[in-house]
């Protein structure tokens, strides 16, 4: 069994997607869970938005769990533009495993991130000089990698600008070392391991796009999907939990019905409310919407809003299906009948041209 942990929901499901489609059984799953016919469980500890001594604790408590089910390995999966309590959490893990260092990549050249000189590319622009300079939780006001760290001695983050130095550092790669990053690193670890599987679109009378990402929306997720046939709906800003007007819900509804593909999204919102109360709001009007509609795909966007819904569902294991999209997480509930089928993605990137044909 191979165990990735990972900070938030989106990030989990990405990793187990790639595991599938290498032809690994794969799981994700918000508390540890180990099963003999399992290979990949990818653990969502949700620590993202927590305060830096908290995430560590949690992080540091379920890597003991996981340790004590004697993995293979294990991963640990952070945020590709390194939001999150990065060095707090490996180190934790480090402690927890008695391993010595970490290979840290966040890197993910498949997507144009690299890391050169130290710095933090997204396409060529430094990382701070992207959308990201203004998350609203972690803004990333450098593009050095070390100073985004922090002091952090036994972690080593090499530059990486192609996937072929991803595998120069696979070979290095010694078992006292926890290797840590972004998908890519972790695509390449598994490759040598399982062939890749052939895959299978899974089709959807109808899509829900549930788009709860800042970095999304002002990176204009919403043109993109207006160009693969999507309606966008925002919000209101004067809807609270569970209090949308019921002639708003109604239109979404006919849209979702007859148009069978639908956006809803934050956009802009004035900032009242928390970020929290705010994908609340979003996941209860999508679960309102979404209320009663069979063949239905719901794909979720953001690791928050993911999160959200599924707790909101109270589902905690899901069946990672390979169906071979890059950076998107396919997943099933295991043992729900009759459960729409989940697309998870985290908003820091597009989604994949066509996915939705």
């Amino acid at each position: 069994m191979i165990v990735v942990i990972a900070d938030d929901f989106s990030g989990a499901a990405e990793l187990a997607g790639i595991a599938a489609a290498r032809g690994f059984k794969a799981e994700v799953q918000t508390r540890f869970e180990p099963h003999p016919d399992v290979d990949v469980v990818a653990v969502d500890t949700a620590t993202r938005l927590l305060d830096e001594r908290e995430a560590a604790r949690i992080v540091g408590e379920t890597a003991r769990q996981i340790v004590a089910a004697k993995p293979a390995w294990i991963f640990k999966k952070t945020d590709s533009v390194l939001r999150g309590h990065i060095r707090a959490e490996i180190e934790a893990i480090l402690s927890a495993t008695g391993q010595k260092e970490s290979l840290f990549i966040p890197a993910n050249p498949s997507k144009g991130r690299v890391v050169a000189g130290g710095r933090y590319l997204a396409n060529g622009v430094p990382l701070d000089e992207t959308v990201f300079a203004n998350d609203p939780e972690h803004p990333r006001r450098s593009a050095v990698v070390r100073e985004l760290l922090g002091n952090a001695p036994g972690i080593h983050t090499p530059d990486i600008g192609s996937t072929e130095a991803i595998r120069l550092e696979i070979a290095k790669l010694a078992p006292s070392t926890l290797p840590a990053g972004a998908a890519d690193f972790l695509g390449e670890l598994l490759g040598s391991t399982a062939a890749k599987m052939a895959t299978r679109r899974i089709t959807a009378e109808r899509s829900l796009l549930v788009c709860g990402s800042a970095a999304a929306w002002e990176t204009d997720r919403a043109t993109q999907m207006k160009a693969e046939g999507f309606e966008v709906i925002v919000l209101p800003d004067e809807s609270d939990l569970g209090g949308v007007d019921e002639d708003w819900l109604e239109r979404a509804r006919g849209v979702l019905r007859v148009k069978t593909r639908l956006m809803l999204a934050l956009g802009n919102p004035r900032r009242v409310r928390s970020t929290s109360e705010l994908t609340d709001t979003l996941v209860q009007t999508a679960l309102r919407v979404s209320e009663g509609l069979a063949g239905l795909r719901i794909a979720l966007e953001g690791g928050a809003t993911a999160l959200a819904f599924i707790r909101a569902k109270g589902w905690s294991r899901f069946d990672a299906i390979p169906e071979g999209m890059q950076g998107v997480g396919s997943l099933r509930p295991v043992g729900v009948a009759d459960a729409p089928l989940l697309w998870v993605k985290p908003g820091s990137y597009p989604w994949p041209a066509g996915v939705f044909a």
